[in-house]
C-alpha cells in the first residue's frame, strides 16, 4: 500500500511536465486473472529497429503531411533518436471479465480497460496527459492509445498461458530540446506516430501471488520513415518485454 501511494504521489509530481509518451501495455500482463486483489504490474522492455541502425540522429520524413504549430521547431530536435529501454508501472482491478487500471510509462501516466477471458481478450488504453508546453504536432491535442486483440491458449490449469496478440496504436516517442541541456522540465516533447502491430507472450503462474511472462512485439510506423544518405525506407520497431505481476 505505501508503495502505491508513494507511486501515485510521483505521478502527480511530475504529470504537469510528462512527454505524454505511450506505448502498447502489456497483453499477457492483462490476460493474467488474480484472485480478486488488486494486480500489480511491472514491466522493463527494450526496442529495437530500423530506427537504431545508425550512430547519428535518424531523419524522420513523414509519409504524409504532419503539421506543426511550434514556432521554435528548428531547434528542438537536434536530438530525435529514440530511447531503446521502457518501463512502466500499472495497478489493474479485476471486475469479472473485465479489467480497469491505471499506471505510468516512464513518467506518463496513463489508463487501460478492457475484456477478457481465458482464450479472448480486448484492451484498449490512452494517456491522459493532453496538454504539453513544448510540442512538435497536433499542439493542442497530445493524445496517445489504442487497443490490442487478444487470443489466449491456457495450459497446466491456467499456470502456463501462450498468447498472440494484434494491435493498432498511436504511440509517444522522446524528442528532446538540445539547446537547454535539461532532461524533463521544458526540454523535451512528445512525437507520436501510427503503428500497427502483432506479437506473441508466454507467462507463467511462479508462486501463489507471483506470475511473471515474456512478450515479444512487432510494431510498422505509418506515420513516419527514415531518410538517410539519399535513401528511404520504413520503420520497424521490435520489442521484448519482460513482466512481472504479483497481488
Amino acid at each position: 500500500m505505501k508503495l502505491n501511494v508513494f507511486l501515485l504521489s510521483i505521478v502527480l509530481i511530475l504529470s504537469g511536465c510528462s512527454l505524454s509518451i505511450i506505448h502498447p501495455p502489456s497483453a499477457a500482463a492483462f490476460m493474467e486473472m488474480g484472485d480478486g486483489d488488486l494486480q500489480k504490474n511491472v514491466t522493463p522492455s527494450l526496442s529495437y529497429g530500423t530506427q537504431y541502425a545508425t550512430e547519428r540522429a535518424p531523419k524522420y520524413v513523414p509519409y504524409g503531411n504532419v503539421k506543426s504549430k511550434s514556432p521554435r521547431m528548428d531547434y528542438h530536435y537536434n536530438d530525435d533518436k529514440e530511447m531503446p529501454p521502457q518501463l512502466s508501472f500499472d495497478i489493474q482491478k479485476q471486475i469479472g471479465n473485465f479489467k480497469i487500471g491505471f499506471g505510468i510509462d516512464w513518467i506518463a501516466p496513463f489508463l487501460q480497460a478492457g475484456f477478457f477471458s481465458d482464450y479472448l481478450g480486448v484492451m484498449g488504453w490512452s494517456n491522459i496527459c493532453f496538454w504539453q508546453i513544448e510540442k512538435y504536432e497536433h499542439a493542442y491535442f497530445q493524445w496517445g492509445g489504442g487497443i490490442t486483440i487478444i487470443e489466449q491458449l491456457p495450459l497446466l490449469s491456467r499456470r502456463l498461458r501462450i498468447g498472440l496478440t494484434q494491435h493498432i496504436s498511436r504511440n509517444g516517442r522522446e524528442a528532446y530540446l538540445t539547446e537547454d541541456g535539461a532532461l524533463f522540465i521544458g526540454s523535451s516533447a512528445p512525437v507520436f506516430y501510427d503503428e500497427i502491430g502483432a506479437g506473441a507472450y508466454v507467462a507463467w503462474i511462479a508462486g501463489k501471488r507471483f506470475g511473471m511472462g515474456l512478450e515479444f512485439r512487432y510494431g510498422r510506423d505509418l506515420t513516419y520513415k527514415i531518410r538517410e544518405n539519399g535513401r528511404e525506407w520504413p520503420i520497424d520497431r521490435f520489442t521484448l518485454a519482460f513482466n512481472f505481476q504479483w497481488w
